[in-house]
């Protein structure tokens, strides 16, 4: 097209040589265009620039017909090169939502994905968890007994484990059993603490009496309250099973292994005899009697009957059975396979009352797969003095300083976190 070629385009139609008498301007004219700023020479007028732009020549390719294109004026080729290859206009504009609409469908297929993963993964949780019975307790502090002063941590979960030991499912029963489960995991240790189940205590409502009574009062929130008013703790949630369905939970872990003394051994079959005459729902066998003792594998309905053993010695050395019974299903379970978890979650779920909720669980189900240590405490212990005396209502009970099994239970579970731990100024 040359340097000329422009005056062929859309804004410069026909040709300027051989230029007509009509075409001639007159010097009035000429003189009119002059003070437009136009030319006056033989070469045709320039159109007047605007905000720094000019004609240039039409990009390589552009034919006749083409719109003219105002192209702004650049440091270097480079730069201009770079710009008419830019989509302008329409084709800009549509470009553009063609990105945003492509954003808008990939955020769109990231929620639908996430939603599906989310349901999906609460669909085999609510699985695994169908048949555990939730309830729903009071969250008030002041119902549930905890002071002002009692310690919490937000790594440590404190809870309530009630074992009842009703013959029949719709006997509420007294926690025969009634142990506080620590889940540390600032220490990575689960711990678990037997109060005794003749402690006498004070039971609100119901003034001084045995704490394995309170649970039949009241409930599982009168026994949290008893817990949190005499021992100065946090617990806000619990789990109760009765002891035949304690036998089905062991059960499902495959037994527990346990050393049975000869004596043992002879409570245990009296234990299940009694167990037989008592419940229907038992369904001891002939095969559950032992007939040898030493190192054995309990089944669920051995271990419940090596766990009531009462008349043999003493109330603590019967809290100290049933804590080996239950260390004995954690160590069970830290030696299973992690695929094994789900088909073990799902049999045992149904067994268990409880008020904690998918949150909570779902929130300590990580702590399980680490390697915590067992430790256990047994209240009263000989830092508390027991004594056994009988109550006003002829029934026999253990004694003791409250406050200091109370500050023992601190030190037990905040280390030295409690103002009562050892090297403490509060101690």
């Amino acid at each position: 097209m040359g340097n000329r070629g422009y005056e062929n385009g859309p804004r410069h139609s026909g040709s300027r040589s051989g230029r007509s008498g009509s075409d001639r301007r007159s010097t009035a004219a000429r003189s009119a265009a002059r003070s437009r700023g136009s030319s006056v020479s033989g070469r045709p007028r320039r159109e007047e620039l605007r905000d720094n732009y000019y004609y240039e020549e039409p990009p390589r390719g552009w034919r006749e017909g083409d719109q003219f294109q105002d192209i702004s004026s650049y440091s270097s080729p480079r730069r201009r090169r770079e710009d008419q290859r830019r989509p302008s206009g329409r084709d800009a504009s549509r470009r553009t939502r063609k990105k945003s609409s492509v954003g808008k469908k990939i955020a769109v297929t990231f929620l639908v994905l996430l939603i599906l993963v989310g349901a999906g993964f609460f669909y085999v949780f609510g699985y695994l968890l169908n048949g555990l019975t939730m309830t729903s307790i009071t969250k008030d502090p002041a119902e549930l007994g905890i002071q002002d002063g009692a310690m919490s941590h937000s790594q440590i979960k404190n809870i309530a484990l009630f074992g009842l030991d009703a013959r029949e499912d719709e006997d509420v029963g007294r926690s025969d059993a009634l142990m506080i489960m620590s889940v540390d995991q600032k220490h990575s240790k689960l711990k678990i603490i037997s109060i005794l189940r003749d402690s006498e205590v004070i039971i609100d409502g119901y003034g001084s009496d045995k704490i394995t009574h309170a649970y039949a009062y009241g409930g599982p929130e009168l026994a949290i309250k008893t817990l949190n008013q005499n021992y100065n703790l946090d617990i806000e949630d619990y789990v109760t099973v009765n002891f035949i369905q304690m036998a089905e939970i062991v059960d499902a872990f495959g037994g527990v292994e346990i050393n049975v003394t000869d004596d043992e051994m002879t409570e245990i079959n009296n234990n299940l005899a009694m167990q037989q005459a008592e419940s229907n729902d038992a369904k001891i066998l002939d095969s559950d009697y032992l007939s040898q003792s030493g190192d054995l594998l309990l089944n669920g309905n051995q271990a419940v009957a090596y766990a009531r053993i009462r008349h043999l010695d003493s109330d603590d050395v019967r809290a100290s059975r049933q804590q080996e019974v239950l260390m004995g299903l954690v160590k069970s379970l830290k030696s299973k396979s992690v695929l094994d978890y789900p088909e073990l979650i799902r049999k045992i779920m149904p067994m268990c009352e409880t008020s904690l909720d998918f949150g909570d669980i779902m929130g300590m189900s990580p702590f399980m797969l680490t390697d915590f240590e067992m430790e256990t405490l047994s209240i009263p212990g000989e830092e508390e003095q027991p004594y056994g005396d009988y109550n006003d209502a002829g029934a026999w009970v253990y004694r003791y300083d409250i406050t200091a099994a109370s500050q023992h239970i601190s030190r037990f579970i905040y280390e030295e976190e409690s103002p009562y731990y050892a090297g403490s100024s509060a101690e």
